[in-house]
């Protein structure tokens, strides 16, 4: 370590009275910043990454929909898609709505109808079944349908594996005593829980033929379901999946279906950062703060070392590192706090909980069940970064005005 590191940690662990209050608060305030800077961006990292996987998890990275869509239609663009390069499965559904019904409750929900191989594929709900099994799912012929609900819409209704219930329609007949609703009665198999309390608490899935037979379509399906490789990259599958269709079909991809949300998630994290890197500012002008009171208080010390030999650009680097060591501790604790806050989070957010008595993450507002976490190394490394700029452009400016202090004068005025 050379002489101006040296004597700048001198200086730094040196300070007394209210110049050792600012450097704390400097140190403090810089290690509140980073700290909260980590955590934010990681959970809303995680947050992203959580809606992104179950949300195209459950509808898919695109839809291919054309007018009056048939079974033997779907079945021969399925066919040629997954011969193409980086398509991994087209899974020909039926999206609809129904009020569902128990004896214990009611309420609306979505409709979702695929074939059970392709149920069984979909790992998103066939990892996360919580009760029951996706056994005898799809049977020929089965008098009564079967059918898997989220966990939550289960608890609406008050039903369980083995329950049966009854799904009305909104299309119906008109009969001389007014409408009658369409109603089919279906047998509860599965029920599954992927953590995301929209899918959880509305989303149903019934065998295709069933579907198609309860909402009259006949031989028709809504639309394919299509997944690639690299969801991120999906405008570039856009011109072999428009080869699939005739020029009445359409292409609709994951970002189309929500694009608003994921830039809303983006600008949030952006203001997020810029919000939250004004603590690190304000703890840089403690820096300059405690930095001008040092080197008022050290004139005598650095009247001699001018009379000993040390140049200007010494007594620059001395004390520019006696600020940059505050910034440089202030930062290392507080990327040390902010990982472990990550670490511990959910315990963290429990105890908080405990001691409030509020839901601090409830799965109604957030989406989530949980709160999620990702740690990106690139913004910690940016975080890092950003702070110790701060703290060096902090250092400089009291390092300058060392620089300038005639050693005559001073010793004249000791």
């Amino acid at each position: 370590m050379g002489f101006a590191h040296t004597v700048g940690f001198r200086y730094l662990r040196a300070r007394r009275g209210f110049v050792s209050v600012v450097t704390g608060f400097s140190f403090v305030g810089i290690a509140l910043g980073v700290a909260a800077l980590i955590v934010v961006m990681a959970v809303m990292a995680g947050f992203r990454a959580e809606l992104l996987d179950r949300i195209l998890g459950t509808t898919g990275h695109a839809q291919i929909t054309m007018p009056l869509l048939t079974v033997e239609q779907a079945n021969k663009i399925r066919l040629k898609a997954v011969e193409k390069q980086g398509i991994i499965s087209a899974v020909p559904y039926i999206a609809g709505q129904a009020m569902i019904t128990s004896g214990n409750g009611a309420t609306g929900g979505l409709v979702r109808a695929v074939s059970a191989e392709d149920l069984q594929k979909n790992k998103l709900i066939s990892d996360n079944i919580i009760a029951g099994s996706l056994e005898g799912f799809d049977v020929p012929n089965q008098r009564t349908p079967r059918i898997v609900l989220g966990k939550d819409l289960a608890q609406k209704l008050g039903v369980y594996v083995g329950d049966s219930l009854s799904l009305m329609s909104s299309q119906g007949t008109h009969t001389i005593m007014g409408f009658v609703p369409r109603m089919m009665r279906a047998e509860v198999i599965a029920i599954f829980e992927v953590g995301m309390y929209q899918y959880d608490s509305a989303l149903m899935f019934l065998p295709l033929k069933a579907a198609q037979s309860f909402y009259k379509m006949g031989d028709i399906i809504s639309a394919l379901e299509i997944m690639v490789e690299n969801p991120s990259a999906i405008r570039t599958y856009l011109p072999t999946l428009q080869s699939l269709v005739d020029p009445e079909g359409h292409v609709v991809t994951w970002v189309d279906g929500n694009r608003q949300f994921f830039e809303a998630l983006q600008v949030e994290r952006v203001a997020m950062f810029i919000i939250l890197t004004l603590i690190v500012l304000v703890a840089a002008f403690n820096i300059i703060t405690g930095q001008m009171m040092t080197v008022n208080d050290k004139k005598r010390d650095i009247a001699i070392l001018r009379t000993m030999g040390a140049g200007r650009f010494d007594i620059l680097r001395l004390f520019f590192f006696s600020g940059f060591w505050v910034g440089l501790i202030g930062t290392a604790l507080g990327v040390a706090l902010g990982l472990f806050v990550l670490w511990q989070l959910h315990p963290i957010v429990g105890f908080i909980e405990t001691l409030t008595g509020a839901s601090l993450f409830s799965g109604e507002v957030y989406f989530l069940s949980k709160l999620p976490a990702k740690i990106i190394p690139q913004e910690i490394l940016t975080i890092i970064a950003v702070s110790l700029f701060l703290s060096m452009m902090a250092s400089l400016f009291p390092a300058l005005k060392a620089t300038k202090l005639d050693p005559v004068e001073a010793l004249r005025n000791e």
